[in-house]
């Protein structure tokens, strides 16, 4: 049982969407695919009904197809105006479909070699279809006007299997010689060959290399970057125990295939990985937790390798409990709550990120919850990339930014009446202002410093390690315009496009936090809007006119006029006829800001002209 912090400080839980279908059994047989995220029931090799689902969608099919043997696999075109099915090791039978029902007949595509053994098939497009084979490579295009498939291109290869990816048309195949040679499907009726490179070898316990299994490999798309990944035991610290490793090999059809990342598993238990939000999960049965690797944050680097260990090790999945009325095989028990089995022995992880009770019959997405990142992650600076990195993280990173403010007002006033006397040069509010610097500089760089198109969230792989965060923390407000940081590097690049934008940050970080008015406090809001300004024209980002004014307004309610000059002079209040009328309205207090005003006045004329 878990205890209500750990619920709700639960990272994972399952989508609200549960897709129902009838489990396997002796008349019933269950496919997945994982590149449409389709579910197949077929009662009867499909002549009782073939049922349909879409894990993502409310899309439903129901049909029948005639039984002419076991079905070994079955796929939709991208478009689902195609069906494919597979039943021996020879053929591929084809179904033309419009508007979710099938229509015409049956039509078949044999290997091109009759000697060939079909290992499986992928869609490449929506009337493109890949034959794997043992002995090539065969496109083919699917004439759905003719009922009939025409040969486009074919490659001779010996394969003993192979591994695909939908989202880069990749297809990777392993030979008898244990080498992986790499196609690009991009193409129409092309298929463009790419680099090869040895299948790696594992240690076994003693210390004797062995082939990687079939098993043990597949393909992974993180930050766009596509890895092939191999469960490899490695021996990481020369003589110790062998580790369980995940070794990601950067895959690019023209360059060759080299290891940049290996992530440390935390046991040896039975395990299932699964991708979500340019996240690599490792779930543990036998424990029913879950742990989270970032390769783009975290790491020790060596020998241009980085080596990772969990950013979130051991987190839960929420508790989730399924009305029995809805769900066939709990049909018995009606109008109750059945508690689902977490990380079940029934359970299918699919590396999509679907999860699939095959005794329930019921299906899940896995989701995040970045709201409770700050709970499980202690570091400030790994919570703002971890946050920064995630594709629906902006609001939890903005609730952080303002607890963040308003904690800091906090320790300001907590220290006000309390000996020695205060002064805001104490360390731990330098330590506040430095961490407000860092999420400044890095949401320059995430939302306003990619180009168009390719904005997206990086770091830099050789420094991006806890230690070296929490050493950066006590500097970066000191770094010159044109240094980098150890954060500034383009080599992983997320698609996620959710920009933090300038107005966000003004209401969630500071105008929400305006509400004490001790003079330390101010100043506090003060230092933190001059290094927002400071930052943002560092990296020759526009600030919006907001921040000028609450800087000037600030000031003002501080007493230090003194520093309208040296602001105005430091490019840290812009030039403005708004600016100015405001500097203009404090002329009774202090005399000298009517002269700064017209000054202005004159600039922003000149500027005009």
């Amino acid at each position: 049982m878990m205890s209500h912090n750990e619920v709700t400080s639960a990272f994972l839980y399952l989508s609200t969407k549960v897709t129902i279908f009838e489990p396997p059994g002796p008349l019933n047989s269950v496919f997945f695919d994982d590149a449409g995220k389709h579910i197949f029931t077929l009662r009867s090799r499909g002549t009782m009904g073939v049922n349909v689902k879409s894990v993502v969608d409310d899309t439903i099919l129901n049909f029948r197809i005639d039984d002419q043997g076991e079905v070994l696999s079955i796929k939709f075109s991208e478009d689902n105006r195609v069906l494919a099915i597979q039943r021996n090791n020879q053929s591929v039978d084809f179904l033309n479909f419009k508007d979710n029902c099938p229509i015409g007949a049956q039509y078949s595509q044999s290997c091109k070699n009759k000697s060939a053994a079909l290992l499986g098939f992928v869609w490449c497009s929506n009337y493109e279809i890949l034959f794997i084979t043992n002995e090539q490579l065969e496109l083919y295009q699917v004439l759905t006007d003719r009922n009939s498939v025409r040969l486009n291109k074919c490659v001779s290869l010996n394969t003993d299997w192979f591994l695909w990816n939908p989202d880069t048309r990749i297809c990777l195949t392993c030979g008898p010689e244990q080498m992986l040679h790499i196609f690009n499907l991009k193409t129409p009726a092309t298929i463009s060959k790419g680099s090869k490179f040895q299948l790696p070898t594992s240690t076994d316990t003693n210390s004797t290399p062995v082939a990687v299994e079939r098993k043990h490999c597949f393909l992974a798309l993180l930050y766009n970057n596509l890895y092939f990944c191999a469960v490899r035991y490695v021996d990481l610290h020369e003589g110790r125990d062998l580790n369980r490793t995940v070794c990601f090999y950067a895959v690019k059809t023209e360059d060759p295939v080299v290891l940049t990342h290996v992530l440390i598993l935390d046991s040896d238990d039975s395990v299932s990985f699964s991708l979500l939000d340019n996240l690599f999960m490792v779930h543990y049965q036998k424990d029913k937790v879950t742990s989270v690797y970032d390769i783009a944050i975290t790491g020790t680097v060596n020998n241009n390798i980085s080596h990772h260990k969990p950013i979130l090790k051991k987190v839960m999945t929420a508790p989730f409990s399924l009305p029995t009325k809805v769900v066939p095989a709990l049909s018995a028990n009606l109008d109750t709550q059945f508690p689902v089995d977490l990380y079940s022995t029934n359970w299918i992880i699919n590396l999509c990120g679907v999860v699939i009770d095959n005794n329930l019959g019921c299906s899940w997405l896995l989701c995040l919850d970045n709201s409770v990142v700050s709970k499980l992650i202690n570091n400030h600076n790994l919570t703002i990339e971890f946050l920064l990195h995630r594709s629906n993280g902006k609001s939890s990173l903005l609730d952080y930014c303002s607890k963040l403010m308003s904690d800091s007002i906090d320790e300001v006033i907590s220290n006000i009446n309390q000996p020695p006397v205060f002064e805001f040069n104490a360390r731990s509010l330098n330590r506040r202002l430095d961490q407000f610097v860092f999420i400044f500089k890095r949401i320059c760089k995430v939302s306003y410093c990619m180009p168009t198109g390719t904005r997206g969230y990086h770091m830099h792989s050789d420094t991006c390690n806890i230690d070296s965060m929490n050493k950066t923390l006590n500097t970066c407000s000191s770094l010159p315009a044109k240094m980098k940081t150890p954060y500034e590097d383009n080599s992983l690049i997320s698609s996620a496009n959710d920009v933090v934008t300038q107005s966000e940050i003004y209401t969630h970080i500071f105008l929400k936090n305006q509400r004490s008015e001790h003079s330390e406090v101010r100043k506090f809001l003060c230092s933190v809007v001059v290094e927002y300004i400071r930052v943002f024209l560092e990296h020759n980002i526009c600030v919006e006119h907001c921040f000028y004014e609450l800087l000037v307004s600030l000031v003002a309610r501080i007493g230090n006029y003194i520093q309208y000059s040296y602001y105005i002079q430091s490019r840290l209040i812009a030039d403005s006829k708004p600016i100015a009328l405001q500097l203009l309205s404090l002329e009774t207090v202090y005399p000298p800001a009517g002269q700064l005003a017209i000054d202005m006045l004159k600039v922003s004329l000149l500027v005009v002209r």
